[in-house]
This record gives C-alpha cells, structure tokens and sequence, in this order.
C-alpha cells in the first residue's frame, strides 16, 4: 500500500494507460480522482474502483477544466500528493506538408498544454501538500520515429523538455518532476493506428520489427512505472525520461 492516505490525479484515466495507473494507484491506497471526456468509460471505472477512484469531465486543451480538476482533488481529500499528465491524443500518419493548422494545434492543444495546465495548478497543490511527484507522459517519439508524425513527436519532445524544466526549478522544494516515454503499447490509440494502416498486418509487423522484445507493452506496466515513480522508491529520481519501449531506442 505504497500511496496509503495519499491523493493522486489521472487525466485521460477513463481508457488505455491512464485507466490501468488509476486502478493500480487505488488497489495501493491512493484516492485518485479521474479527469476524462469519455463519461461512460470515467462512470464504470469510477464503479470498478470500490470507492477509490473519483471521476470528473475534464477537457485538458481547457485550462479551466484542468484548475478545477485540482481544486476537486484537494476540496473532496484536502491535499494533493501526485499527477499523472497521461492526457493525449495520436496523430493520423501523414506527410508533415499536409498537415493542416487545425491538426498541428489539436494534438499541441491536448498533448502539451494539457500537460502545462496539469504541472501549473498541480504544483501549488503540491506545496500545500509539503511536496509531492508529477509523471508527465511524453513518448518514444521524443527520441526515434519513423516520420509522418511531426505534430505527435512535437508535443511529446516538448512535454520531455518541459519536465526538465520544472524538475530543475522545484527541485530544492520538494517536488520531483518526471516523464514516462512508452514505446508500442497495447492500448485503444495503437488499435486506431493499426485500423487506419493501409496494410494492418504490415503495420504490425513494422511496429514488433523495431522492438526488440518483439510485442507491445500491457497498460498494467506503464501503471507500475508510473507508480515507482510517482513514489517514495523513486526518492532521488528527478528529471528523466524514463524508456519503456521493448528496448526501441537501443537498437
């Protein structure tokens, strides 16, 4: 019971990575409270979660949303200990000249002001709280790609330089900042990249040729990396990008 009495944010909790880290953050004592847009999926995680787990729509490309997803957590618990940034959308493979405005500021929108909005009003929290942990979740694209992403791998290389950033200027207050960078996961975002492959056996393939392991991630060891991290074991830890990629980026 790792996070016993403590309080944990998760936005973007409702599906995917973010849903499997807020169960695991309850089944370790935590009251966490969920930020999503998908109700349904929020309602029966909310119901799945025996009391721990607190779901509230939260738009993370609206900064209000965001403040008030904090306030709930320290108006229903009274303190904020950890959030986990996990909000975030994909970018439908395309040629970077076709890449409309729109798009561009859709996935900056969601994958990296999200991220701000989560580290800029969680932090006050935090410092009531007498410190605390942030795990943004940026991507392996911060670091290799294979191209046609240049919106997704943009906001992602912005969310590692960003964590940086805060873990630098909060580090002598208690607060250690760090980032998560998944390689191939199994989750509802690489099913809607692999459904929209021309050749979904071919994407398959590419995807398990650049893994060395040989297979996608579960959601349940993206959780227990968030959570070492979100936690006391991680204790001189601040500042990284932690790889979870099968082993991608040393080839």
């Amino acid at each position: 019971m790792r996070f016993q009495g403590k309080v944990a944010i998760v936005t973007g909790g409702a599906n995917g990575m973010g849903r499997s880290t807020a169960l695991l953050f309850a089944r370790e004592g935590a009251n966490v409270v969920v930020g999503d847009v998908d109700p349904a999926a929020g309602q029966a995680l909310e119901a799945e979660g025996e009391g721990r787990v607190h779901f509230q729509i939260c738009d993370v490309s609206r900064e209000a949303d965001v403040a008030q997803l904090v306030a709930a957590a320290e108006t229903r618990f009274g303190r904020l200990d950890t959030i986990f940034n996990n909000a975030g959308i994909e970018q439908p493979v395309t040629p970077s000249v076709d890449v409309s405005a729109d798009l561009f500021n859709r996935v900056i929108g969601i994958n990296l002001n999200g991220t701000f909005y989560g580290c800029k009003h969680a932090i006050p929290a935090l410092l009531r709280a007498g410190g605390g942990t942030i795990v943004n979740n940026s991507s392996v694209s911060a670091f290799a790609n294979v191209g046609g992403n240049i919106a997704y791998a943009a906001s992602k290389g912005a969310v590692m330089s960003l964590t940086r950033v805060l873990a630098i200027e909060y580090a002598k207050r208690n607060i250690r900042v760090n980032a998560i960078n998944p390689g191939v996961i199994d989750t509802g975002m690489n099913v809607r990249n692999r459904e929209r492959a021309l050749d979904q056996d071919a994407w398959l393939e590419r995807s398990m040729a650049v893994t060395p392991m040989g297979r996608m991630g579960t959601g349940n060891e993206i959780a227990e990396t968030v959570l070492f991290l979100a936690s006391e074991q991680s204790a001189f830890i601040t500042g990284i990008g932690l790889l979870i990629d099968g082993g991608r980026v040393a080839t």
